[in-house]
């Protein structure tokens, strides 16, 4: 019951492995060494679980990957340190990379790309905060919001990559752009999952979540501008006013249905992944940039 077993119920068996597949690919496309980059591999996604942890103290979400929430196990206080203790990891593992033999110049930037982001997902997670019930919020805002609160991690992933992987800086900005816009068009892929009732059965986690806490997708969003007043009442009345979120959620997806703003929100994810996929177009070709292309094609294939 220490934290040592806290940290295992929290990563293991593990999600998507996302930021770290992006890391490697990363290093390995600008030349570097797999086992010297590893150890900030399991660090990243150290960090992104200990975000979730804290996300699902805050969202109240009960499950998480199919099981209990790790505050539902074994208690909220616990679930905090937990966290706290995995965004440490993340600077230790830069420490264990310097070890392997990376070079004391690379690791210190690293450093200061992952402070940079960390920071950055705070202000994004408390954005979201704020946001929650502001229908009229614009999307840029919106987008703004989810860069932090999400893209920035990727990015994140994919320049610590390119940085301890010995890449120059155009190569690492180019990546770190890539991760960006992966990042949103993975954030808008996850605001829509939960009104696709197909894809909200096998989410592992509550489809109600983003209306029990009044949060104001892209979906939401999009229906809520094009939306007729009649609509538009209805839409309000769901996400603020509405106790049983099941219900809410009926009706939301009624009104998105009618505006059409589902596929609105589809084809922006697309871009945001085309847009990605013509960043690489910019690198040599190789089996590795080839393996970077392939990940995104995998995580984001068009609607």
């Amino acid at each position: 019951m220490g934290l040592d077993a806290v940290h295992r119920y929290a990563m293991v068996p593990p999600g998507k492995l996302l930021r770290p597949s992006l890391m490697l690919h990363a290093a390995l496309a600008v030349g570097g060494e797999l086992g010297a980059v590893l150890p900030a591999a399991v660090g990243i996604e150290g960090a992104h679980v200990g975000s979730l942890l804290h996300d699902d103290i805050i969202d109240r979400d009960t499950q998480r990957r199919g099981r209990a929430a790790l505050h539902t196990e074994f208690g909220p206080a616990q679930a905090v340190v937990a966290g706290n203790a995995l965004f440490f990891s993340w600077f230790a593992a830069l420490s264990e990379c310097r070890r392997l033999g990376v070079p004391a110049d690379r690791v210190e930037r690293a450093m200061a790309v992952q402070a940079e982001a960390g920071v950055a997902i705070c202000r994004g997670a408390f954005d979201e905060l704020a946001m929650r019930g502001d229908l009229e919020l614009g999307v840029g805002a919106y987008v703004a919001m989810a860069r932090a609160k999400t893209a920035v991690l990727l990015a994140a992933a994919c320049r610590v990559g390119a940085v301890l992987g010995g890449g120059d800086a155009p190569t690492t900005e180019l990546l770190g752009d890539f991760g960006d816009h992966l990042g949103i068009c993975f954030q808008i892929r996850d605001d829509v999952l939960p009104y696709d009732p197909i894809a909200a059965r096998a989410m592992g986690k509550p489809s109600d979540s983003d209306v029990r806490n009044r949060r104001p997708t892209l979906p939401v969003l999009i229906a809520h501008r094009r939306a007729d007043p009649k609509s538009r009442a209805a839409l309000r009345h769901a996400l603020l006013d509405e106790t049983e979120p099941e219900l809410a959620l009926c009706r939301i997806r009624a009104v998105l249905e009618r505006t059409g703003a589902l596929d609105t929100a589809h084809a922006m994810a697309d871009d945001y992944a085309r847009r990605a996929r013509e960043l690489l177009t910019r690198l040599p070709a190789t089996a590795h940039v080839a393996h970077v292309r392939a990940l995104a094609l995998l995580t984001w294939p068009a609607h």
